[in-house]
């Protein structure tokens, strides 16, 4: 096999379990920002407390879940085809970032928080295991 024909099937699978691993990042985040909460871990930070996340920001010392990466997805997923899974999970990436923008203009009491962390790791969860399920078919 050529270098180019290895590197298409590559990108093709990237393409396939990118969105999935980003949306594995924010079920990451969300279960750590519950269990900070619970046990009040919270650090002082812009002008504002938030809750001591050091799993989150040892993985964005590495990689910058941001606009750009969802739009990636969303790219890929299109011009590759991929299944219905990869295509709902950069809407709900989209629709994540959108609540991401918003949240930090308003003040949320805890009971908010821990609703809208427990909402998040349900869709990403659920999504993760369809796109899982599809990749092993």
């Amino acid at each position: 096999m050529s270098i180019v024909h290895k590197s298409r099937i590559g990108l093709i699978r990237f393409a396939k379990v990118f969105p999935f691993i980003l949306c594995s990042l924010v079920t990451i985040s969300m279960c750590e920002t519950i269990v900070r909460m619970m046990f009040n871990d919270f650090v002082y930070y812009d002008n504002g407390i938030t809750p001591n996340t050091p799993i989150s920001w040892m993985i964005a010392m590495h990689y910058e879940f941001g606009i750009y990466s969802v739009l990636a997805a969303t790219y890929l997923s299109i011009s590759f085809e991929t299944c219905v899974w990869n295509k709902a999970s950069d809407l709900y990436l989209l629709t994540f970032l959108k609540q991401q923008t918003f949240f930090p203009t308003i003040e949320l009491e805890p009971t908010m928080i821990y609703i809208t962390c427990i909402i998040n790791i349900v869709i990403t969860s659920f999504l993760c295991r369809k796109g899982v399920k599809q990749l092993l078919k």
